[in-house]
């Protein structure tokens, strides 16, 4: 029985186009079960032995599959292997970047219009003035304040300005029974840049 020659598979399975292509037309002729590739499966036929061709007996056929040849069948890819181990872990990714931010919409008239929450107006001991309590120290960190348009549509304003409490390097003094660094006092000013009352943000970062 003559062996296949020993070839590469990608020449292998360029082979089996080709000859599927035949065989494709040779099944449309009748014969059952063509060999060739199908839906992934290679099919061929063994070739049993006879005195015409005692030389290539056992051989695979590619093309026909002849009455009383065995059929043999594989599929192109096997079956899916066990998963592998799981990868080492990564490393620790970086730090994240964004401090924790409190903040509030303050009325014009005092009354918190919005806020990120635990901000209630401690003061508002004057026009343009208020006392805002954060409910934890503030000093040390940025504050930001604006004006807003909570139920007030002014536009012809001054600055608006916001610190800490409590005095010292970087506060302001408050009056008395709100004079810490929890509170936060903020003021308005109109365009002459006179205390007058107006909606504005006021937010602490950190």
């Amino acid at each position: 029985m003559a062996k296949l020659p020993r070839v590469k598979w990608a020449v292998v399975v360029g082979v089996l186009v080709v000859f599927g292509a035949v065989a494709s037309f040779a099944w449309a002729r009748g014969e059952a079960s063509p060999p060739g590739i199908h839906n992934g499966v290679i099919t061929v036929c063994v070739e049993k032995p006879q005195k015409s061709n005692l030389k290539t007996s056992g051989d695979l056929n590619f093309l026909h599959c002849f009455s009383g040849e065995r059929r043999v069948s594989w599929n192109i890819r096997g079956p899916a292997g066990p998963p592998g181990p799981a990868g080492p872990a990564g490393p620790a990714g970086p730090g994240g970047g964004g401090a924790a931010v409190k903040w509030a919409l303050v009325r014009a008239d005092g009354g918190i219009a919005a806020q990120s929450g635990g901000i209630t107006l401690a003061a508002h001991p004057s026009s343009g003035s208020f006392v805002l309590n954060f409910g934890s120290a503030v000093n040390g960190h940025l504050i930001l304040s604006s004006g807003g348009y909570a139920g007030d549509n002014a536009d012809s304003r001054g600055e608006t300005s916001a610190g800490p409490c409590g005095g010292g390097g970087e506060g302001f003094t408050c009056p008395t029974g709100f004079d810490t660094t929890s509170h936060v006092f903020v003021q308005t000013r109109s365009s002459t840049n006179t205390p007058t009352d107006h909606a504005f943000y006021v937010a602490v970062f950190g």
